[in-house]
């Protein structure tokens, strides 16, 4: 397809990337911002800066009226210590619950299409084997409203249009507070992210990321995994790190602080080796960066 597009969370890491690629592939796009730095930024890319109040249903009412497609990549994560509090998700949590029901109620008609971010760390540990979409998951307080994301998806399928769910694995992107705290841990000769070292993670390069929402603008309805092609276990993302850092090795998390952090640490720690293979199927989308790589770039 091609028209207009209106982007949510057009500032953040990963819609950064989304405009500058949406116009390039060719659509309208209007992007939301909220300062005069950004509203000049995505002026010079090529696309219409407009200030909405995602919480305000007359306001995204009226983005159904004048858009084809509503891409929603807004988030407000919390990173470091602040991310073991619960109180930290607040806003994440009206994002995805509230702000997301409203945006994907202004396309829910029959032409209309949604495209949102959801994530895989819900995903149960599934040890070296492959998960896809179908796998189980579990949730805690801090991921469980990815489901009302995905249920905003459902909401435009049902009602005749095309709404897709897009389930991120970690980002990368060396613009992202959590990459960073993770360079700095290293700096200091330690491998911040836990879990065994021997198990795999999956993570998501953010351009690689971004070209998946513009792909996802051309996919069938449905709920999809987007990770790297060939996830490594932590261990090689250690190793790469180090050398990055200038550290002969870095020192893994222990198990049972991993376990004492409580729920937001503890999923982080699951074996994941994600495949993307429905979506690519879907779209003819391929993830070209691996993670591990990306490191010492």
């Amino acid at each position: 397809m091609t028209g207009r597009v209106f982007v949510a969370g057009a500032t953040g890491v990963l819609g950064r990337r989304v405009v500058p690629a949406l116009v390039a592939a060719g659509y309208d796009v209007t992007a939301n911002v909220r300062d005069a730095t950004a509203r000049s930024r995505v002026d010079e890319i090529g696309a219409t800066p407009i200030t909405v109040d995602l919480f305000d249903r007359d306001a995204t009412t009226r983005l159904g009226d004048d858009h084809d497609a509503i891409v929603n990549v807004a988030t407000a994560i919390p990173t470091g210590a602040s991310a073991a509090r619960r109180s930290a998700w607040a806003m994440n949590d009206r994002l995805r619950s509230e702000a997301s029901a409203n945006l994907a109620a202004a396309v829910a008609r029959r032409d209309g299409r949604y495209v949102c971010e959801s994530i895989t760390f819900p995903y149960a540990d599934a040890g070296d084997r492959w998960i896809d979409e179908s796998q189980p998951r579990s949730y805690f307080w801090g991921n469980e409203t990815c489901r009302g994301a995905e249920a905003s998806a459902s909401l435009v399928t049902e009602t005749g249009g095309t709404g897709v769910a897009l389930r991120f694995a970690m980002f990368f992107a060396d613009d992202s507070g959590h990459v960073e705290a993770i360079r700095a841990a290293a700096r200091t000769g330690v491998f911040a992210l836990p879990g065994r070292p021997v198990d795999r993670v999956s993570w998501i390069h953010v351009d690689d990321a971004a070209a998946a929402v513009v792909a996802a603008l051309r996919a069938p309805a449905g709920t999809y995994n987007v990770a790297e092609p060939d996830p490594v276990p932590r261990l090689d993302h250690a190793a790469a790190l180090a050398g990055h850092v200038g550290r002969r090795r870095l020192r893994h998390l222990p198990g049972p602080v991993t376990r004492l952090a409580g729920p937001g640490v503890s999923s982080l720690a699951r074996a994941h080796r994600i495949s993307s293979r429905a979506f690519t199927a879907a779209t003819g989308w391929e993830p070209r960066r691996s993670v591990v790589d990306a490191w010492s770039a």
